[in-house]
């Protein structure tokens, strides 16, 4: 019995019941759209928008990310995901801002903000609590309140899901959202896989955990993945403990591919992890087979993961829902408390 299989073991280390969190994912996804349908949006009902940018950082930027990457090729506007202290230079009275900072106190996105509404960019405000909401009530914005207590790496059922609701309330996802149900439901469907309770034998995130363990992860996966790859690999720094790295096919035949040719020493540490999936064009499959080829006998570590559902969302998710167990129970086998930020909290202090 490996150490993910001790329930106690598990729970006396995750202190700030990351688990729980990852278990009642489903149930957040469908309260996060029944608080944004409460949200009072009427101001911004008949505004025409030209282009929708996300603003936030770390975990609050993810939501935006994950829409991008969703409606690549179906939206008729263009979305940006701006994280930092500054916002591009397009932005302006028709593009819409959606500010996402969970603790409503991070300083680049609040900065942002004061920028966006300069411009006389309208903006939704998502938060639960802090300086943001302090804004929102001072510049009359309108808000979208999310619950208190959470991680903000652990809050993006409501992240992600506040941004769609809000974006379909003012019809600018109209179709695509017939995935939504879907997608929660494959979510609800992959979790009684993945919960603490089912055994390393039956249970695929504590297998990829045992796998990648002691490796340095690079989670690799086809341009609508983009996101989701960057999410696997940050939840693997922020929760996991451990440096990784995420990219995308096929730009990274261009350049990653030449990592082939490092010394072993370096390679013999590497895990490489590539998310498969349906809307692989032939092309893309046909290079994939030769990327792993190049590197199948020389890194540490070599394994796949497949999306499932029909929906673009409902893919995305399955593997974006993977990852996160994964990252705790990587973790947990690195004697780590998955919820801890002393590192983020020293900076943030600078």
């Amino acid at each position: 019995m490996t150490s993910l299989d001790d329930l106690e073991y598990m729970r006396n280390l995750d202190k700030s019941n990351m688990l729980q969190c990852l278990r009642r994912f489903p149930e957040d996804c469908r309260r996060a759209i029944e608080i944004t349908k409460k949200a009072d949006l009427s101001d911004l009902a008949d505004r025409p928008f030209s282009s929708v940018v996300f603003v936030g950082m770390g975990g609050s930027a993810i939501g935006g990310q994950l829409i991008c990457d969703w409606l690549r090729d179906k939206a008729s506007f263009p979305m940006y995901v701006s994280k930092g202290y500054r916002i591009p230079g397009f932005i302006g009275s028709e593009t819409l801002v959606l500010a996402v900072c969970y603790s409503g106190n991070t300083e680049e996105s609040l900065l942002a903000l004061e920028e966006a509404r300069e411009r006389g960019a309208p903006v939704i405000c998502v938060t639960s609590g802090g300086r943001l909401l302090e804004l929102s009530h001072e510049r009359q914005l309108p808000c979208i309140l999310l619950p208190e207590g959470m991680k903000p790496r652990a809050a993006i059922p409501f992240q992600l899901f506040t941004l769609v609701t809000a974006l379909k309330s003012l019809g600018l996802i109209k179709d695509a959202y017939e995935e939504i149900e879907e997608a929660i439901g494959i979510v609800e469907t992959i979790r009684d896989e993945l919960v603490e309770e089912v055994t390393t034998d039956s249970n695929p995130a504590k297998r990829l955990a045992l796998e990648l363990r002691n490796k340095v992860p690079f989670i690799y996966g086809s341009e609508f993945f983009e996101g989701v790859a960057y999410r696997f690999g940050t939840q693997m720094n922020e929760n996991g403990k451990v440096p990784a790295s995420s990219g995308v096919f096929p730009e990274l035949f261009h350049n990653a591919a030449l990592g082939s040719e490092g010394p072993d020493v370096v390679l013999d540490h590497l895990g490489i992890l590539i998310i498969r999936d349906l809307e692989e064009t032939e092309q893309v499959t046909r290079k994939i087979e030769g990327f792993k080829a190049m590197f199948a006998d020389k890194v540490g570590k070599m394994v796949e993961v497949e999306s499932r559902g029909k929906g673009r969302l409902a893919r995305m998710l399955s593997v974006l829902y993977l990852g996160d167990y994964v990252s705790v129970y990587t973790g947990i086998l690195n004697g780590k408390d998955p919820s801890s930020m002393d590192a983020i909290d020293t900076l943030k202090s600078l």
